[in-house]
């Protein structure tokens, strides 16, 4: 994400506020906009769809395929996703920029190829009472998102942020308009063609990105392979991350008193699939306080610190590049919490207006409170997360992802077996234990480095 720092700083010199407000929103569209992309794409199509009375059951199916698509496929690739962004960042520090473009084609390559295995595994085993075409294109759709996710992480390092959110739009708009006319002949079919077709527009464009970005001749990297070292712990991170973010959503869909069964093995729970959704398109501010307040206070802080330990500083220099990046951690933690805070307390406070205004029943209300809470908190334990990447706190970070699943897993099973008041509040407690965990052990690790410097202040030089 360096470059995106880079490009907020430079708005930021002008020192007026119309820059400042271009760069939160240059943030918000950078942090969000491919996502917010995808979301209002699928809902646009079924929403068009049903305005027409035209296969409304199916394109409840066909949202209801495409959320397990990206569930599966985010989890499938969250090992891989850290991995080797950090493999190939190591590579860039090395100034072997030439060798790039074969790791990402390998990997992309073995991305897929074992997303087709997995794919046909799976259809043989829990979607044999379902049309071997439905199976065709969810695989399909699978194994082209897996490469996305790859792809889009590549592009976020990139400077051609305008180019990126562009590629999504003409992606999704290609979806709807696609879907709205194969979907009136082929009912969901038709959705899940056009979904395929917009995926692979993405995959395409985002690759002949990455590929000009990274120019170099194509070799198989054996030797680079067996000398460069990975960081696997990066690999659970990524699981951990992924899988915590879906437990709870996996398990309402499978407890028969919360879900009903949609097509094949696919089970949804609207009781909860809808006021988690909402809640998500409610930290859109956040995503772009956590950005830009990530990508240029604290990185100016921390590239200040470290410049001081490459180029010799003194303790005094030390001590106040180190105060300057407590500063900056607070600062960030702080405005996030109000800028979200702000949103929290106007969304409780507005539910059943909110709801209403959205055509959901006020029934909602409890779960979608909790959910709001649960997601704000999110927002906070990815803050956190990514101060711990910055300071290389691997083990650490494992510990706070862990920590989250674990939570989510065992507070979510409680919530169901308490009943519905409860419904919500097993997400919202997961995120809370962990976000304490993590602040504890960030503050811990900060006032480690202080008593580090002062002792290394201390020892007597004997040269």
């Amino acid at each position: 994400m360096a470059g995106i720092g880079f490009e907020l700083r430079r708005i930021l010199k002008r020192r007026t506020y119309f820059s400042l407000l271009k760069a939160y929103g240059f943030a918000g569209i950078v942090s969000s906009g491919p996502w917010l992309l995808s979301i209002f794409g699928i809902l646009l199509l079924g929403f068009l769809a049903v305005s027409q009375n035209e296969h409304s059951s199916a394109v409840i199916d066909f949202q209801v395929s495409v959320t397990y698509l990206i569930m599966s496929s985010l989890i499938f690739t969250g090992p891989v996703q850290l991995l080797f962004t950090r493999y190939i960042a190591d590579m860039l520090f090395a100034r072997q920029k030439k060798a790039v473009i074969s790791i990402i084609l390998m990997m992309i390559a073995g991305i897929c190829t074992l997303g087709i295995i997995v794919a046909c595994v799976i259809a043989i085993l829990f979607f044999g009472n379902t049309p071997v075409l439905y199976q065709f294109l969810m695989g399909t759709g699978f194994v082209e998102l897996c490469g996305v996710w790859i792809l889009t992480i590549m592009g976020t390092s990139l400077k051609d942020y305008k180019a990126l959110v562009a590629w999504y739009l003409v992606a999704y708009t290609t979806i709807v308009i696609a879907g709205i006319y194969l979907g009136a002949d082929q009912g969901l079919y038709g959705y899940l063609l056009a979904f395929d077709l917009g995926q692979g527009i993405l995959l395409m464009s985002l690759g002949a990105m990455v590929i000009r970005q990274f120019p170099g001749m194509l070799s198989f990297p054996g030797k680079l392979l067996s000398t460069q070292r990975m960081f696997w712990s990066l690999a659970w991170i990524g699981l951990f991350f992924n899988a915590a973010a879906w437990v709870d959503k996996i398990l309402f869909w499978f407890t028969p008193d919360t879900s009903a069964l949609v097509i094949g093995p696919l089970r949804a729970s609207p009781i909860y699939d809808v006021p988690i959704f909402l809640s998500y398109l409610l930290i859109v501010p956040g995503l772009a306080i956590f950005l830009f307040r990530l990508e240029t206070d604290f990185v100016e802080a921390y590239e200040a610190y470290n410049r001081a330990i490459v180029e010799g500083g003194n303790y005094s220099e030390l001590l106040i590049a180190k105060q300057g990046m407590i500063n900056a951690t607070r600062t960030g933690l702080w405005d996030i919490a109000k800028v979200q805070g702000i949103t929290v307390i106007f969304a409780i406070a507005f539910t059943p207006q909110i709801l209403s205004l959205l055509g959901y029943p006020v029934s909602y209300s409890r779960i979608f409170q909790f959910d709001v809470i649960g997601v704000s908190l999110q927002l906070l334990f990815m803050s956190i997360l990514n101060v711990y990447f910055y300071m290389d706190l691997r083990g650490r970070s494992v510990l706070m992802t862990l920590s989250f699943f674990l939570g989510n897993v065992i507070f979510t099973w409680l919530s169901l077996e308490g009943g519905p008041f409860f419904y919500g509040m097993g997400f919202m407690f997961s995120l809370f234990i962990a976000d304490i965990l993590g602040l504890f052990l960030a503050l811990r690790q900060i006032e480690w480095v202080g008593f580090t410097m002062q002792r290394s202040s201390c020892v007597p030089n004997r040269s």
